[in-house]
């Protein structure tokens, strides 16, 4: 009897760096069920540069990387903006890099610059 298919490959983001945000941010990216978090880059203000991969597996059906940026001061982790990143294209080409909006509160909140690539389980396996 055959296994469920539990992924369909995995997804490469690298988050390179922001604009017009603020603060001590970081990032973290979810997908499905899985959810990693970015380094932060201490007092990045409105331009953080991260340059920072994070590994994210690709469950079946799953089309939207959703991102959250946090700003921590002391041990709090405020969210200052959000974004959803459609996966459709990196899906089928492989590679996707560019800036995707980030908001807040229905606000534009700056952008987020990410180096997507998408391996897929069969190139994996080889």
């Amino acid at each position: 009897m055959a296994q469920p298919v539990t992924t369909i490959g995995e997804l490469v983001v690298i988050a390179l760096k922001a604009a017009s945000g603020r603060q001590d941010p970081f990032c973290i990216f979810k997908l499905g069920s899985a959810a990693k978090k970015t380094k932060v880059d201490q007092n990045g203000g409105k331009n953080p540069i991260w340059d920072d991969q994070i590994n994210l597996p690709v469950p079946p059906g799953i089309t939207r990387l959703f991102v959250q940026v946090f700003n921590r001061q002391a041990a709090k982790e405020n969210l200052i903006s959000e974004g959803h990143v459609d996966l459709h294209e990196v899906l089928r080409k492989g590679e996707h890099d560019g800036f995707f909006p980030l908001v807040m509160n229905g606000t534009k909140a700056g952008q987020i610059y990410l180096e997507l690539t998408f391996y897929a389980v069969s190139l994996m396996a080889k």
